[in-house]
């Protein structure tokens, strides 16, 4: 398949060696050629530098490759259906094939998403320019932008207003009667653009200089109508951007847009903060970039359950030092501390209490033995059951399956048993941490119900000589090579005992097992057991680090070196989105722990499915995985890319 494209390119900025390799390989993967041309049509170049003001417009650096049903910018998305791509002329658009334009009468509001018609864009500035490139790529016939006096034209279908808020009422009046009215505030109402019938279209993110259309792609956007066929307009566009449109109703309009600011810009005022302070250490603040980043990654993931720190753990010495050391240096900054520390009090205390058993005045229940099990299991009678497998030593990434456990069940059944027939090394069956005063203390708070600690000889009779296992790459594969066969044998054994004693309704299980969680999901459906398996995604440390019992054990040296782990898995990802093979998804991991000193023991991009390894393009639900030793504590650590 051929494809013709077209390279927009900053000429002034130079053709690096760099940029003509990146160019060339994109035309060699995606079997396109490539031509060169200015931006916009045949301006002169200084122009294009210049638009508004005298001041230098750097958006412009860089370079964009469109192809007829792709667009490459750093990231490659579907864009346009083959054949019915717009092209710009200067400031007109002409259909490339397809329904051709009237041209006589004037355009009416579209009734319905699947028949758009004209968006005329006005405002010139970073809004304005990105969404008419990006509606253009979405298949659309699209003017603009134009200047704030744009009165509107007769071919036009909807006109959409990227001005600043206090801008938007004075322009819409300025708009002829037919069009749609559209704007992109998510602070200002409806009511700005009467009399006429419109919508509000919000992308919740962030524009600077350097954001381009691409930015858009999968992006939420806040939409309103003023009635229901211009609410299925303003999806339909968000969706021709790219973007994934939810509701927001007018009175709800300020609580969100509160929520936004919170957000983005509060975030700014935060980080500036701890950058003022951290600076008086002599520390640059941008070291501080690969944790903030985690911390949203992980409240994404988890919300409150990502909640970690010194203040979440009851430390009030840390704290007390923390705000001693703010009190020296930047005392400016203490009403904020003081008033974080309070919030950050109230929302761990909250998370507490949502996990407690509030019914009745029940303590939990402590039982060793598997007949104590059942007769506790049958006095509860309870609806429905909840089952948390550990092999102790919790942390906060169990906290959070007892969390979820305690969401959706009448009881929860915690079990604490570290399991011999899993280990393919007595040294570390020995060595693995056993904390069973803390475990108890932990599982009580989060409302546990039953606490199940059996011993070996509980489990493994003396006269047991059954083994569950399963076959396949499944098992045989990463995990099942480097730990022995014995190891999913081990497991998929004591599960299932477990599931037998318990009959649960639900068990939970951490993503960051990614192989055993799947060894589980095959074995409950190979062998009919009745149990839903629910994936818990992995909790992390603020910096990234996977929350595992076998952390307690790596030295600070260690600990420092185990940040490459998450690191190169965060770079992996990165090189999916770009569209690379797996091959050099693997290369862009493996250059960040070799950066750690990390060697790993695998690193692979698998299928989800069966683990077996992938090799070109990832398709399917594709996992990126790795294992290492980490100074003498091995650790292991994956992320789904689709």
């Amino acid at each position: 398949m051929v494809m013709s494209a077209i390279v927009a390119y900053r000429r002034r900025s130079g053709w690096r060696e760099s940029d003509a390799a990146f160019v060339g390989r994109a035309a060699t993967h995606h079997q396109c050629s490539i031509s060169v041309r200015s931006p916009i049509g045949n301006r002169d170049d200084d122009d294009l530098d210049r638009p508004r003001g005298g001041v230098p417009d750097r958006r412009r650096r860089g370079f964009v490759l469109r192809t007829s049903d792709r667009w490459v910018g750093g990231v490659i998305r579907d864009r346009w259906p083959r054949g019915t791509a717009p092209v710009r002329q200067d400031s007109t658009v002409t259909q490339r094939s397809g329904s051709p334009q009237s041209g006589t009468g004037a355009a009416t509001a579209p009734e319905s998403p699947e028949n758009i018609g004209t968006v005329a864009v006005v405002g010139r500035g970073r809004l304005g320019s990105v969404l008419v490139e990006a509606l253009q790529g979405g298949g659309l016939v699209v003017s603009g932008p134009h200047g704030r006096g744009y009165s509107g034209e007769r071919e036009d279908a909807i006109v959409l207003l990227c001005v600043p808020d206090a801008a938007i009422t004075s322009a819409a009046a300025l708009i002829c009667k037919g069009p749609l009215v559209g704007h992109c505030s998510g602070a200002t109402g409806l009511a700005s653009i009467a009399p006429h019938r419109g919508f509000s279209i919000h992308p919740v993110m962030t524009f600077t200089a350097r954001t381009g259309p691409a930015a858009l792609t999968a992006t939420p956007a806040a939409v309103a109508g003023t009635d229901g066929p211009a609410l299925d307009v303003a999806r339909s566009l968000a969706v021709r951007l790219g973007m994934r449109p939810f509701t927001v109703a007018e009175p709800d309009r300020p609580a969100y847009h509160a929520a936004t600011a919170m957000a983005a810009n509060f975030l700014v005022t935060l980080e500036s903060a701890a950058g003022t302070l951290i600076r008086t250490a002599g520390v640059d603040p941008k070291v501080l970039l690969p944790l903030a980043h985690a911390a949203l990654d992980n409240w994404g993931e988890q919300g409150a359950a990502a909640l970690t720190g010194p203040v979440s753990r009851g430390d009030q010495g840390v704290v007390k030092s923390h705000r001693q050391a703010l009190t020296g240096r930047t005392p400016e900054l203490l009403p904020m501390f003081d008033a974080l520390v309070a919030a950050t009090q109230r929302l761990a205390q909250s998370r507490i209490d949502k996990t407690r058993f509030t019914v009745g005045t029940r303590t939990m229940l402590v039982v060793n033995t598997v007949s104590a099990l059942r007769r506790a299991l049958k006095a509860h009678g309870a609806r429905s059951i909840g089952f948390v497998p550990t092999m102790g030593a919790l942390h906060q990434g169990h906290l959070e399956l007892l969390r979820r456990a305690r969401e959706d069940n009448d009881l929860v059944v915690l079990s604490v048993f570290v399991n011999p027939a899993q280990f393919n090394d007595p040294a570390d069956l020995a060595a693995y941490p056993r904390t069973d005063a803390q475990d108890r203390a932990h599982a009580e708070t989060a409302g546990v119900d039953i606490y199940f600690a059996p011993t070996a000889d509980v489990v493994y009779p003396p006269t047991f000589t059954a083994t569950v296992a399963l076959a396949g790459p499944i098992v045989q594969t990463f995990e099942g090579a480097h730990r022995g066969s014995g190891h999913f044998h081990g497991v998929t054994t004591v599960v299932t005992k477990l599931l037998m004693m318990i009959r649960p309704d639900r068990a939970y299980f951490g993503q960051k097992d990614a192989q055993q969680l799947r060894v589980v999901q095959a074995l409950v459906a190979d062998l009919d057991i009745e149990v839903q398996i629910v994936p818990v995604p992995t909790v992390r440390e603020p910096d990234g680090l996977a929350m595992s019992s076998r952390n307690v054990r790596l030295t600070p040296e260690s600990r420092s070196m185990a940040l490459g782990l998450h690191q190169a898995l965060v770079t992996g990802r990165a090189a999916f989105e770009l569209g690379e093979t797996a091959e050099s998804i693997v290369a862009s991991a493996a250059r960040i722990l070799d950066d750690y000193s990390i060697v790993p023991e695998y690193l692979a991009v698998v299928d989800g499915n069966d683990f077996r390894q992938i090799l070109g393009k990832p398709a399917g639900r594709a996992v990126l995985i790795v294992a290492a030793m980490v100074g003498r504590i091995r650790l292991i650590d994956n992320v789904v890319l689709q």
